[in-house]
């Protein structure tokens, strides 16, 4: 009697060893499935309940909407069976067929499927349950049945997306798949979760979002105010409406929110080598020839691997703009997350890493430089592409193994690795020179106070609206810097030096202590496009009270000044509607203190 190939029920959990390797490359997979069905927008809808063993609440559905093509009755039905696969065509991102049931089983025991073309109406529904089919209740996929997605899902069809007013419509044909009772997605809640999409979703996608092919949104189902548009996340840091972009007065410093408009500049720069040949400045690839042997034929064929390398600008890195360590800035911290190699196929990134192509034992100069594979499926034999497309088989080959068979077919590793090593080593060797040659010189400029660096620190990912920051974003570059300059000029600095001015004018809060006669204890300024603090030495309160210990003792120098920078902060980003109330608010103020000091004065003479 003949057995079955596979026993079905005790493929349970066979179904669920899926290769994955994390929850975000199993979410790309559907996400994949959307864009090769021309969907125009994506929702990913995350649901959280309580877990009852810990009390908290933990990711228990996900739920991804798009406005594809959807699916006929015939495709719907077979996109949970393993092996399945609608599309042939080799140029384009789906062709194994196992994306859908094995990214599902690696979140949850349990996935749903509907769909429809023509009409919302016209929704029908297939599912695939592991429990079901280990207990033998679920042996094959059943026909599609007529059916709508769950009241709860369905008012994200028709939905207007708050921080922008745009109306997205799924109506007319789309595909809804919702994973249910997750129990392997980590990280469990929404927040983390939402961050590594966030991250990793913009650089698997980043050419279908830049070239506004494909929206994807993030949603909290209990909080739709937690909307994330995804953006790209480009390794090159080379696309200019990257997630991470820098701002040349502030290099080291980044703005992920892009509410700051000076954050407006891609960090690094296309790069080759002065002698590369067929080098195009408008992809800014090498359009470069491979062999690889032709599954159907056999024949020996030629392609095109497109390589491009990009190497960070030297405003973001030379040690005259970046001081301290580029590793440990803001900046620096982002790209050490994106040091790597990048392969891209059909416009998606399938896997990322160091293929051999170059060492890194403790050397962050590696951090500072990009580096894209691009290739069209066509090559997938020669690339080694698994079927879940997370994978490429790019790993050190001995050249030797090779030598003498100049007729036959070499591994694309050795194809490829003469050009990559060797370019890598050249940006590797060129960043250690920008920051040899570019060593400050002993500056006699004094060094940065300890107040400056506190307030620093603490404002440097500050994006609250404010009088200083409008005047930033609204007076001419050349106004602030002459400003700076007079300024610095009336506190005692002789010709101030462009770093001096640039110190200036990137300082949240500047502290001058002058002598200002019968003015308040201090004053205030918003129009360099920074909080300019002023305060009076002659002021009675000040010779009488604060001079001494102001001279004496640094942690009090540094403690009173902080008090009052507070305080200068808080008016800053007050509404400017109230800039006449608050002057008048300081004013009053200062008049009654003066008129307290002078009361304590007259009592101490007349021991009164």
């Amino acid at each position: 009697m003949p057995n079955e190939i596979f026993v079905i029920r005790s493929m349970a959990d066979a179904l669920r060893n899926t290769g994955y390797k994390n929850i975000e490359s199993a979410m790309a997979e559907i996400v994949d499935n959307s864009i090769q069905a021309e969907a125009k927008n994506v929702f990913i809808v995350v649901k959280e309940t309580v877990n009852p063993n810990s009390g908290r609440k933990n990711v228990s559905e996900v739920v991804f909407i798009d406005n594809g093509t959807g699916m006929t009755d015939s495709e719907l039905g077979g996109c949970l069976a393993y092996g399945y696969s609608s599309r042939t065509d080799r140029r384009g991102m789906g062709r194994f067929g196992v994306g859908l049931p094995q990214a599902s089983m690696h979140a949850c025991p349990a996935v749903d499927v509907y769909s429809w073309q023509n009409g919302y109406e016209n929704c029908k529904k297939v599912f695939l349950d592991v429990e079901k089919v280990r207990e033998g209740e679920q042996k094959n996929i059943q026909d599609p049945v007529l059916e709508s997605v769950p009241r709860e899902y369905e008012r994200y069809l028709e939905y207007t997306i708050s921080s922008t007013k745009e109306k997205v419509s799924f109506k007319s044909h789309g595909t809804v798949v919702i994973w249910k009772n997750c129990d392997k997605v980590v990280p469990k809640t929404v927040g983390t979760l939402f961050d590594k999409l966030l991250f990793t979703l913009g650089q698997k996608f980043r050419y279908f979002i830049l070239e506004e092919c494909c929206s994807i949104v993030l949603i909290e189902h209990d909080n739709t105010s937690n909307l994330k548009k995804i953006m790209p996340n480009d390794p090159l840091m080379l696309m200019p409406n990257n997630l991470v972009l820098g701002n040349p007065e502030k290099p080291g410093t980044i703005d992920t929110s892009h509410a700051n408009k000076k954050y407006c500049v891609p960090v690094f720069e296309p790069y080759h080598k002065p002698d590369t040949k067929n080098f195009d400045e408008s992809t800014n690839s090498i359009k470069y020839p491979v062999k690889y042997i032709d599954v159907k034929t056999g024949e020996v064929k030629e392609s095109f691997v497109y390589i491009k390398f990009s190497i960070v600008k030297d405003v973001f890195y030379a040690q005259d703009a970046v001081v301290t360590d580029p590793g440990s800035t803001e900046i620096g911290k982002h790209v050490k997350k994106l040091e790597g190699i990048s392969v891209v196929r059909a416009n998606r990134e399938i896997d990322f890493g160091q293929f051999d192509f170059y060492d890194n034992v403790n050397e962050p100069t590696h951090r500072w430089w990009g580096c894209e594979i691009r290739f069209n499926p066509e090559l997938d034999e020669a690339f080694g592409v698994a079927n879940n497309k997370q994978h490429v088989e790019l790993h050190y080959l001995d050249p030797d193994d090779y030598k003498g068979k100049d007729n036959e077919v070499k591994p694309m590793w050795l194809q490829l690795y003469s050009i990559i090593h060797n370019t890598i080593r050249a940006m590797f060797d060129k960043n250690k020179v920008t920051r040899k040659n570019s060593r400050v010189k002993p500056s006699t400029n004094p060094p940065a106070s300890p107040t400056e660096t506190i307030i620093n620190n603490v404002e440097q990912n500050n994006d609250n609206d404010s009088q200083s920051k409008q005047a930033a974003e609204t007076k001419p570059l050349e106004e602030r810097i002459e400003g700076a300059k007079q300024v610095l000029e009336e506190n005692g600095v002789n010709n101030p030096t462009d770093e001096e001015i640039r110190s200036y004018l990137n300082n949240s809060v500047n502290i001058c202590h002058k002598a200002m006669r019968n003015a308040p204890l201090f004053d205030m300024s918003y129009e360099l496009g920074t909080c300019s603090v002023y305060i009076n030495m002659d002021h009675p309160f000040y010779k009488n009270y604060l001079e001494k210990p102001l001279q004496e003792d640094p942690d009090f120098l540094t403690a009173f000044e902080l008090f009052i920078a507070s305080l200068a902060k808080v008016i800053d980003e007050t509404n400017v509607s109230y800039k006449d109330s608050n002057d008048d608010l300081i004013a009053r103020w200062n008049e009654r203190l003066r008129a307290y000091i002078f009361e304590q004065m007259h009592s101490n003479l007349t021991g009164k």
